[in-house]
């Protein structure tokens, strides 16, 4: 089925009563055979109006809209309702913005690997397309079997721009001057993201959440969504496997290197000058490890994580509350962290919440974590001389 055709029937508005029967009952052994609720991602650059879109699919106004500035600044996460199920749907912040650009982008594809549907929406007018068509060809070259829907979003803002009225809209025989615009841009869009043609919608979430009769499109992009989940859930096992193998060794190339930096740092002859460094070190790590599992998290809920163990935050000055909880630290107090304890610590802390996060666990308690802890730090002790070594070999050529 076409764009075009998709977007004629959609016009009407409706989905009737079998649709959406069959579109439960797609969700439901979607369900069942991932184990969880479908996950949806809806992408883009900053200012395609994602949030919009968003509001008006769930028909309740959850995210934020905004002119003059970026409005979702962290993920969101959502139960979509289709028929008598439901799909989660993630809105994640735009790509675009020169400074966050590639970590944003970065972010997105680790939510992508973990999700079944992606929707990539471009904002209309817009011909700007440099990184909506990089990014599809990046999807398409990571996997190519991964669905990845792009959604033509704010097409009432073709001109005239105040002549628009989305029951007479027909892009299947374009006659006015916005129909044709309309389908113009859309092809060109297609081409340019290099997507099959029924992977292409044309939507407009009205002018505000409460224009529900300036909507369009948003019935033929459920029914996308639906009836692209079956082939999905096909290859999300193998998927699903090779994500989890190569999160875990990027997250453990992560807790190596920091822990060998703070080895290095420890290595420091001037008194206190480890202590910082070493607490925004570990800050970091807590931070990344929880960015590869797709969770945005701040420093200051890192720090909450780990203050509650005094998980050697402020440096040495943290020291004084982990003096019995690990065997040998009580030594060196009051005198510099040697190497032999700063990389081994910050090795046993990357690893405790690579094991929580890994889980989906983000929220672990004192308890789970003060134990946890422990034994990894014993385990950390064993690998003390290789990060010595490696530390020794950094600081030689500083």
């Amino acid at each position: 089925m076409s764009f075009m055709t998709i977007a004629k029937a959609t016009s009407e508005n409706v989905m009737s009563q079998d649709t959406w029967d069959e579109a439960s009952r797609i969700i439901a052994e979607a369900e069942t055979y991932l184990g969880e609720m479908p996950r949806i991602v809806v992408c883009g650059k900053t200012g395609a109006g994602k949030s919009s879109l968003i509001n008006a699919l769930l028909d309740r106004e959850v995210n934020r809209v905004g002119h003059s500035e970026p409005t979702t600044q962290e993920e969101q996460e959502e139960a979509w309702t289709l028929g008598e199920k439901s799909l989660h749907i993630l809105d994640v912040p735009g790509f675009g913005e020169a400074d966050k650009h590639q970590d944003r982008l970065d972010f997105i594809f680790r939510q992508l690997s973990i999700s079944h549907v992606g929707l990539l929406v471009v904002g209309a007018p817009d011909r700007a397309w440099e990184y909506e068509r990089q990014f599809a060809q990046s999807v398409a070259e990571v996997d190519a079997d991964f669905p990845l829907l792009v959604v033509g979003n704010r097409i009432d803002m073709f001109n005239p721009v105040r002549e628009w009225q989305p029951q007479s809209l027909n892009l299947t025989e374009p006659s006015t001057q916005k129909e044709k615009a309309i389908v113009e841009w859309g092809q060109a869009l297609r081409a340019a993201c290099g997507v099959q043609e029924d992977r292409l919608l044309l939507t407009s979430a009205g002018e505000s959440f409460h224009d529900s009769e300036g909507r369009f499109g948003l019935e033929a992009l459920a029914r996308a969504v639906v009836f692209t989940l079956p082939a999905a859930v096909q290859n999300a096992a193998a998927r699903a496997f090779k994500v989890d193998v190569s999160k875990k060794d990027m997250a453990e190339k992560c807790i190596w290197a920091a822990s060998v930096t703070a080895a290095t740092i420890a290595m420091s002859p001037i008194p206190l000058a480890d202590c910082i460094p070493l607490a925004a070190l570990q800050l970091a790590l807590i931070v990344h490890i929880a960015d590869i599992y797709g969770k945005i998290m701040t420093k200051q809920t890192a720090w909450n994580l780990l203050s509650p163990v005094a998980a050697s935050f402020a440096g040495r000055m943290a020291l004084a509350s982990l003096l019995d909880f690990f065997p040998g630290i009580g030594t060196i107090a009051g005198g510099l962290i040697g190497a032999g304890i700063a990389g081994p610590m910050t090795y046993a802390i990357g690893k405790t919440y690579l094991t929580f996060f890994a889980s989906n666990n983000f929220t672990p308690s004192s308890e789970e974590v003060r134990e946890l802890l422990k034994a990894n730090y014993r385990k950390a002790r064993e690998k003390r001389q290789e990060m010595e070594d490696e530390a020794a070999q950094h600081a030689s050529t500083m």
